[in-house]
């Protein structure tokens, strides 16, 4: 475990967002984030494991995910679309997938996850405790705002989903990823790897403005140029 400083586990959501008011207080989902550093700190978790917003239900035209959902619960459920259950099963490695949360997905905001994207083309919206529900798009562009709880992420199951990636090998984290959707409103197109967070991109110019940081994975012009191709691939299987 982290060395944390200390540990509450709240009964309500009005206990848990009273809680975090308090100085050095996070949320602690799935823990996955946390349980990475093992440096000492004044740092205070908040437990959301007792609040029961773990729940994923669906309708003809809205799938609503629990915050604290695990992938692993993603990727099960008959609740949620096929496209998106395929790349649940990918986002991380079957034992995180047990522990890690999509109210912890959307809250890290990591630049190279293909399930953030998949949510983003299905035009996902965050039900926040303390705040306004924002669309997903602006969370991952500004933060979960100050003091807030993620509950539930909500958007559209409908649709054909499509998605393109390239990594260095079939197991690893996609340098680059390519997730496509036709809805009703038309077609949208997220990318992984090109952003400080995924992003929704223009389908008919992918790659305009983007000038992604580059590492030893790939470098700027590489992205880019992969990202054009993945796209082209991903819009093509929408076909």
């Amino acid at each position: 475990m982290p060395l944390v400083a200390a540990y509450f586990r709240p009964d309500s959501l009005d206990e848990a967002l009273s809680l975090l008011a308090g100085p050095h207080r996070i949320v602690l989902g799935g823990g996955t984030t946390i349980n990475s550093d093992r440096q000492r700190s004044d740092v205070e978790v908040v437990d959301l494991q007792a609040l029961g917003l773990d729940s994923i239900e669906s309708s003809e035209t809205e799938l609503r995910i629990g915050a604290t959902a695990t992938l692993a619960d993603v990727a099960g459920s008959d609740q949620v679309p096929d496209g998106l259950r395929a790349i649940a099963r990918r986002e991380s490695p079957s034992t995180l997938r047990t522990l890690a949360t999509i109210g912890g997905l959307i809250a890290s905001a990591h630049p190279d996850s293909v399930l953030l994207a998949a949510l983003l083309v299905h035009g996902a919206s965050v039900d926040l405790a303390g705040s306004e529900a924002m669309p997903l798009a602006s969370v991952l562009a500004q933060g979960v705002p100050s003091q807030a709880i993620i509950t539930a992420v909500r958007l559209d199951p409908t649709g054909v989903l499509c998605h393109a990636a390239t990594g260095r090998t079939p197991a690893d984290v996609p340098i680059v990823a390519a997730v496509a959707r036709a809805g009703a409103g038309g077609i949208s197109l997220a990318l992984t790897g090109v952003a400080a967070t995924p992003i929704t991109v223009d389908p008919d110019d992918p790659v305009g403005g983007l000038a992604p940081p580059g590492d030893f994975r790939g470098s700027s012009g590489y992205r880019v140029e992969l990202a054009g191709v993945l796209a082209a691939r991903a819009l093509g299987g929408l076909r």
